[in-house]
């Protein structure tokens, strides 16, 4: 589950309100951008931000604050808060915004919503409710509909939307703890059709682990994080549910069925269970698995011949894709490397596959065309860390 610190902006300033009223607006912090660095050396990958001016006036009012996290950190954005046209949605992502919030469209515009997935792809368009008494509030809380959240996430669902946010805005800025029924009711009724971020009444660890428990995408955490009340390291940690460990043999039958799955190069010798099993017997510490629950999610073949690593094959399941789970696998491969004082790694690339290879060239690796390794590879990506 992603835990997503809050920075919600009026003015220009950091603020929490208390129930959605913009008279209890309270400074949090100096400076945004400080703010987000600081959630990024706790460890958050992501970054939840709220134009409240914006959802005021009913157009973007704070934008080069986004902007700046957005270009100045490793944080991945996403934004809400005035956001009613395409043209504003298409800005946004131009600025390297990675998702945008529609609130008040989803409700009054849902062809807008419909549009845009179909634009910009349904990782890129999340839809908060917001809801007072079960009934969805829009225009920054400032106006409450008859329409229930349940009813308003099934015709979004209609729409291609597959993230929500839902908030309960009696517990927002409030520390009272997450409306679990309310979200268990959404979850239920959205069963395997989307994925539900909690926000609104975050206190302590509890609520992230009642929300982990729940099976939920994600958890919103702002004043808890900003009075002290909920440590953001910690939250990340308690949440986390797919675990990396060493790969062994007992996990080549799954490993080796998503590599087809993946559509990875195999051949009868290497990939066979006894090439496996030889491969791990000559580098048993640098291969490894992310497993949820028992299920594999994804797995890393890495060895080394002394000289320089290889990472022979290194794929996550369709089902556990933009998770960060595979810059975790490649993260603990080349920690291991490090360990055993390797400098250079390889990894054998596919050009069928090069639709992949910004993801390695994100993780620091370079591109070669010079190279054929053993007649399969027609490309080759280096990546040498002078810190190693």
């Amino acid at each position: 589950m992603i835990i997503f610190p809050a920075i919600d902006i009026i003015g220009g300033q950091c603020v929490r309100l208390v129930k959605g009223d913009y008279a209890t607006a309270q400074k949090v912090a100096e400076d945004p951008l400080k703010t987000a660095e600081q959630f990024e050396a706790a460890g958050a990958e992501w970054i939840h931000m709220v134009d409240l001016d914006g959802a005021k006036a009913g157009y973007p009012v704070n934008t080069e604050i986004y902007k700046n996290i957005a270009q100045n950190t490793h944080l991945k954005v996403e934004v809400g808060g005035g956001i009613r046209t395409l043209e504003t949605i298409g800005a946004y992502l131009d600025l390297g915004i990675k998702r945008v919030i529609l609130g008040s469209a989803a409700l009054k515009n849902p062809q807008l919503v419909a549009d845009a997935v179909v634009k910009f792809g349904s990782e890129r368009i999340v839809v908060g409710i917001d809801a007072k008494n079960e009934m969805v509030a829009t225009e920054g809380w400032l106006e409450t509909s008859n329409v229930h959240y349940i009813d308003l996430a099934k015709e979004m669902i209609k729409a291609g939307v597959r993230t929500f946010i839902f908030t309960d805005i009696s517990r927002d800025g409030t520390l009272s703890g997450v409306n679990l029924e309310q979200l268990k009711k959404l979850a239920d009724a959205t069963a395997g059709q989307c994925n539900i971020v909690a926000s609104g009444g975050v206190h302590t660890i509890d609520d992230v682990i009642a929300c982990r428990d729940l099976g939920l995408y994600g958890t919103i955490a702002g004043k808890s994080l900003y009075q002290g009340t909920l440590d953001l390291s910690e939250a990340i940690e308690a949440a986390e549910t797919v675990k990396i460990r060493q790969m062994t043999m007992d996990d080549y039958d799954a490993a080796y069925a998503m590599w087809l799955l993946c559509g990875n190069g195999l051949n009868n010798i290497d990939d066979s269970r006894e090439g496996i099993a030889r491969y791990l017997r000559r580098n048993p510490d640098t291969s490894f698995v992310a497993e949820e629950n028992g299920v594999l999610a994804g797995v890393i073949l890495c060895g080394h011949d002394g000289r320089r690593g290889f990472i022979q094959h290194a794929c996550v399941s369709p089902d556990y894709r933009r998770r960060g789970i595979g810059r975790r696998l490649v993260q603990r491969a080349l920690a291991a490397l490090k360990a055993e004082q390797i400098t250079k790694v390889a990894l054998v690339a596919f050009k069928k596959n090069t639709g992949g290879n910004a993801f390695w060239e994100q993780q620091g690796f370079t591109l070669r065309e010079d190279l054929n390794y053993r007649n399969l590879a027609l490309t080759d990506m280096i990546r040498y860390d002078p810190e190693y």
